[in-house]
């Protein structure tokens, strides 16, 4: 009887346990709306209650990814979720309620997206494309349903990216699509606006010069194009080709020195749609740089070309000067009296500087002196750094013997180098902390000479750090109230290193907690007034550089605070007095020689 009531008792022990830990799965049917899309669609779970109420878990795909959760109540509010990124075709996605399990089929479809949508032919397009498949090979973007770049290979999860130039065509819309494995059927298609443009070469000389003009953009095969000269038509009857360009040439009528505007129209394009181009006259003697044009910016160094007209047959013993300064000699013109020499611009101070010539016969009164600009130029040595890094600033053409100082992004890192007496000069700053990417460095001296430069401080992220405590799934605490030491690893970057650290109840961090920027080292335990209570969590970390670089987040980790539950309390109460009763139950009826 004795060995019986025990056995009773660790069955009935064993009973109470067992309605804790047998949970019951059922699975059902889920209904989407709608049940096909893009990426970033919202998805719509309507009349969520049908399925149960509490907690609730929304996952994509297989392996399943965790995209939504939530609360169920008996308001049977409709649940909404966004389209991941994802590739072509069906994906599952699940709703988890306690133990039970609803699923349904998404078919994301392809999607093409780009930055710009309007702009001149040759201009620079970003084409994006999303939903395609799994590592697809072979993708093309086409552009009037020809292809303009191919080779193009996806993501793992179906994405990619393509800069085009827009191809030599008419103005007005047209159609840009991709296709692959991937049908272009199945693409929606995007439309560029092409506008027109022209552009003309040389952009300065003297009277008589033949310039050339090429205009792009224009309505196909527009006829009645006319090329006008500050105002006033100089070529006309010129016809564009079934992409809507056309080229033509006319020789510079009599003007003045400077600057005069060239535009064009046609029979469908107004001159008003067309941006004016400038052409430069310069009188008597031209000078041209041998890169670029005249009216650009001349820097000390500069190779410029110094051509002459009208001078004597087969004149001898020219000689050009700068400054009065003999720069070029041994030139002779040919048979009409034209020739040309190259010279170097020489080291001098910022402004107005003459360039005149002589020869055999003609003197210098006898043609008009030629002026360029010299601008004050800057060179950096190295170009791109990080911060912290050494630039050498190399100065030329600022005035002479004056103080110069050196600001970066508007704020002054250097001052007390002075120019020499050509306005030449040579300083040093180092890097300031500040953001990656492109930064100015402009030099300013006494007199308001100005020049700039770019410097780019590198942009590549910090490695994702690694979580190392506490660990995915830890409980911390019985009851809550815990300062919690968060521990992650190191990371390394030529600009130094700081972390981030976000606390939040929700898997997507969508709501944070607790938000800890600057963090100088890979560990931080919270304080007494950042204790978390009893709850479920998740932490999660990235390093941001000295140059404001910021890795991806890490993904968030889970975490336990409070391990005892009520429920768990009572039972473990129940369980230890019936083991209680029955050992001394044992010892009782031992004592009095009763057990058999």
């Amino acid at each position: 009887m004795k060995a019986k009531a025990l056995a009773a008792s660790v069955f009935l022990t064993l009973g109470v346990l067992s309605l804790f830990s047998s949970p019951v799965a059922a699975n059902g049917t889920l209904t989407l709306g709608p049940s096909e899309g893009v990426m970033g669609t919202v998805v719509t779970i309507p009349s969520p209650c049908v399925y149960g109420t509490g907690n609730y878990y929304i996952y994509w795909g297989d392996p399943p990814q965790l995209i939504s959760q939530g609360k169920i109540d008996d308001k049977c509010v409709g649940i909404t979720f966004v389209v991941p990124e994802s590739t072509r075709g069906k994906h599952k996605v699940t709703l988890k309620i306690a133990d039970k399990t609803y699923d349904k089929d998404f078919s994301v479809k392809p999607l093409l997206t780009m930055n710009v949508d309007k702009g001149v032919v040759g201009s620079s397009v970003t084409v994006r494309g999303t939903g395609f498949g799994a590592n697809e090979s072979g993708v093309k973007v086409l552009y009037d349903g020809n292809a303009v770049e191919s080779g193009i290979r996806a993501t793992s999860k179906g994405s990619w990216q393509a800069t085009i130039k827009v191809p030599a065509s008419s103005r007005g819309s047209h159609i840009i699509d991709a296709e692959g494995m991937t049908p272009s059927a199945e693409v929606a298609d995007l439309t560029f606006t092409v506008t027109p443009e022209i552009s003309i070469n040389p952009t300065a000389g003297w009277v008589g010069t033949v310039a050339t003009v090429a205009g792009t953009g224009f309505d196909s095969a527009e006829t009645n194009i006319s090329v006008v000269y500050d105002g006033l038509p100089i070529k006309t009857g010129i016809v564009a080709d079934l992409k809507g360009s056309w080229q033509t040439t006319f020789s510079i009528p009599t003007s003045t020195t400077g600057a005069h505007g060239v535009g064009a129209y046609g029979a469908v394009t107004p001159e008003a749609e067309v941006m004016a181009v400038m052409f430069r006259v310069s009188p008597g003697m031209k000078v041209e740089m041998t890169s670029g044009h005249l009216g650009g910016a001349i820097h000390v160094g500069d190779k410029l070309w110094v051509s002459g007209v009208g001078f004597g047959a087969n004149e001898a013993g020219i000689q050009i000067t700068f400054d009065g300064i003999l720069v070029a000699t041994g030139i002779t013109a040919d048979a009409k009296g034209s020739w040309s020499s190259q010279l170097e611009v020489p080291p001098c101070p910022r402004g107005e500087h003459i360039i005149d010539a002589t020869g055999e016969t003609t003197k210098a009164a006898d043609i008009a002196d030629s002026i360029v600009v010299v601008s004050p130029a800057m060179r950096i040595t190295p170009t791109t750094g990080a911060v912290g890094d050494e630039v050498v600033i190399n100065g030329t053409a600022f005035s002479a013997n004056q103080v110069i100082t050196i600001s970066y992004d508007g704020a002054q890192v250097a001052s007390g180098a002075a120019t020499d007496g050509k306005g030449s000069f040579t300083a040093s700053f180092r890097v300031p902390k500040g953001k990656g990417g492109d930064h100015t460095i402009t030099v300013t001296d006494s007199a308001a000479s100005v020049a700039s430069a770019a410097f780019s401080v590198e942009q590549i992220p910090p490695p994702i750090p690694q979580l190392l405590s506490p660990e995915s799934g830890a409980s911390l605490g019985l009851w809550g109230n815990v300062k919690v030491p968060f521990d992650w690893s190191a990371v390394e970057d030529p600009s130094g290193v700081a972390y981030t650290l976000e606390v939040s109840q929700i898997s997507d961090f969508s709501t944070v907690i607790l938000r800890k920027d600057n963090l100088a080292q890979t560990e931080y335990t919270l304080s007494d007034g950042e204790a978390l209570g009893r709850g479920k969590y998740y932490w999660r970390v990235k390093a941001v550089d000295g140059a404001g670089n910021e890795s991806n987040w890490t993904s968030g980790q889970f975490l336990q605070i409070g391990t005892l539950d009520m429920w768990m309390i009572v039972l473990g109460g129940v369980v230890a007095i019936v083991i209680i009763a029955v050992v001394w139950r044992f010892i009782s009826m031992r004592r009095r020689g009763s057990w058999k």
